[in-house]
């Protein structure tokens, strides 16, 4: 009697163990990566500067440096280099600028405002203990439409590489990769929707070219 409980215990305790196997891969592909061990700048950084928003930004026609990290999947992302006109925009989950902006870009983007150019985004200032963590849930619930997602490092590699110094903050890039404008803070739809009509066609983001 004795023997025959302890191989149905041992039974059990075999199932379990087979069960926990088999349910740990599926965890582990599920399980977001919401920051990027090291996000590496290739290329020079682009200024920080008080006149980020006018056509006297020095970083205007210089080349935006190459940013590669991961994605909320683990996979490489790369930002930056030639290719279609593209918005950069950096956005923090914690930050109740960030949280108004990103519904109205969304909105641009199912109006069709924003076709034409390519949208990349940052997310940076990740943080477990700071509101509305994570970013990965957030931006889904918002469903954000753009796919490539870089997440930030802890040291915020990527947005001082960008210059960025407060959120949420765009970068604009023209086909070859090099800045035709820069914002922070929050911007009204018009001024984002002119601004993508503007850099889809090649003209300055601050006048027809």
């Amino acid at each position: 009697m004795n023997r025959n409980h302890t191989a149905r215990v041992l039974t059990l305790v075999a199932l379990t163990l087979t069960a926990a196997l088999v349910a740990a891969p599926a965890s582990a592909k599920d399980a977001k990566q919401e920051m990027s061990r090291k996000v590496v700048v290739t290329g020079k950084a682009l200024e920080a500067s008080d006149s980020v928003g006018s056509p006297d930004d020095p970083a205007i026609g210089k080349t935006a440096p190459t940013l590669t990290g991961r994605g909320f999947d683990g996979k490489k992302v790369t930002i930056g280099g030639p290719g279609k006109p593209r918005a950069v925009v950096f956005v923090a989950h914690w930050c109740p600028h960030c949280q108004r902006e990103v519904p109205r870009v969304v909105q641009l983007a199912k109006q069709g405002k924003l076709d034409g150019i390519e949208v990349d985004t940052v997310t940076t200032g990740t943080s477990s203990d700071s509101p509305n963590y994570p970013p990965s849930k957030w931006l889904a619930r918002e469903k954000w439409p753009f796919t490539n997602i870089l997440n930030d490092d802890t040291k915020q590699r990527a947005m001082l590489g960008y210059g960025g110094t407060s959120y949420p903050y765009f970068v604009f890039l023209d086909a070859e990769g090099k800045v035709v404008g820069r914002a922070t803070g929050e911007l009204e739809p018009k001024t984002i929707a002119d601004t993508a009509a503007k850099l889809a066609a090649g003209q300055s983001v601050f006048g027809s070219s």
